[in-house]
């Protein structure tokens, strides 16, 4: 299974397991402070620069995203702003809408995906996996969560890992919850270019229930790599941000882009909807970059950055079929 394809989703996804339950990754940790050190962020940092597309005279720019980013990052939009004035298209991050504001529509959600984040009743976290690998979830959970409520014991391997991952996050001074894709949105909704639909609409029920079908060795699968990138990561992922930050592109070309995300949610997209669901995506958004190239004298975009360097991203997809890419 292509890597890069099972990327796409992991926010969607975790947005409706976790439909009015609160987000795993956003647990306070509280104690001694972390030995790792935080980054500070001071002054106005201009991001990287964009990468381009080229078919003709027509040029395709694109805004590499990362996460997680320095927190307390402030970002200078300048460069994308730019770009957006002459743009006549923009093609945003591909994605699921799973949006539904029936209010007894989201009482059942809620109920479904309450049960779905925990393991039957009467089992715990520690039965679920082998010793060594509950021994380390425990070590790391030591460090980064300390107050832990002790009922979490009973959350499915994949919601407890990725709480404890974004308490790591936390504890390094990085954080998911970028403003800089936010105020790229923004910018790109506010913008005179027309917008390509890149999200897929996907009834709530469905995406459940499909996740009800993951193997408990899937669930294990990324449980074990989300234990790895806490273990072994956390450096790097300090070292990236800081590359992104400042723009220092010939540091992104040579990092590897380990992505435990990716990796687990490559393991949970066995089921035959998630697979059908990734691969309408990237056809979706592939389709609209070739008809900005083929219809507009400069258009805009944003992906994360691992779709940019990676060897089976989008951006090599497009290079294979023909266009010319430039990196900055």
């Amino acid at each position: 299974m292509d890597s890069a394809l099972a990327r796409v989703s992991v926010v969607s996804l975790w947005s409706v397991l976790l439909l009015a339950t609160g987000d795993p990754g956003a647990a306070q940790t509280s104690g001694e402070a972390p030995t790792i050190e935080e980054i500070t962020v001071i002054g106005r940092y201009p991001g990287p620069p964009l990468w381009k597309v080229t078919s003709g005279n027509h040029t395709l720019w694109i805004f590499g995203e990362l996460s997680p980013v320095p927190k307390g990052l402030d970002w200078d939009p300048r460069n994308a702003e730019r770009v957006l004035e002459r743009a006549g298209v923009v093609i945003g991050v591909p994605g699921v809408d799973t949006g539904t504001y029936n209010p007894i529509r989201l009482f059942r959600l809620f109920r479904q995906a309450r049960r779905l984040m925990r393991l039957p009743e009467g089992t715990t976290l520690a039965e679920q996996m082998p010793a060594e690998l509950y021994a380390r979830y425990t070590a790391l959970r030591t460090r980064h969560l300390p107050k832990l409520d002790e009922d979490d014991e009973d959350l499915r391997p994949a919601l407890a890992a990725m709480r404890l991952y974004g308490a790591a996050l936390d504890d390094t001074g990085l954080t998911m919850a970028s403003d800089v894709e936010k105020q790229t949105e923004r910018r790109m909704r506010r913008s005179r270019a027309e917008e390509a639909d890149v999200r897929v609409e996907v009834e709530p029920e469905a995406v459940l229930g499909e996740f009800a079908k993951v193997t408990p060795e899937a669930e294990l699968a990324c449980f074990a790599s989300i234990m790895t990138s806490i273990e072994t990561d956390l450096e790097g992922m300090k070292q990236r941000a800081n590359a992104w930050a400042i723009g220092d592109v010939e540091a992104l070309k040579r990092f590897d882009y380990p992505d435990s995300q990716g990796n687990c949610l490559e393991a949970l997209f066995s089921a035959p909807g998630f697979v059908e669901l990734r691969d309408e995506l990237y056809a979706k958004w592939l389709s609209e970059a070739e008809h900005a190239l083929a219809t507009y004298d400069s258009s805009f975009a944003m992906l994360p950055m691992w779709e940019l360097v990676a060897d089976d991203g989008l951006l090599a997809q497009l290079a294979a079929r023909g266009y010319t890419v430039t990196a900055p």
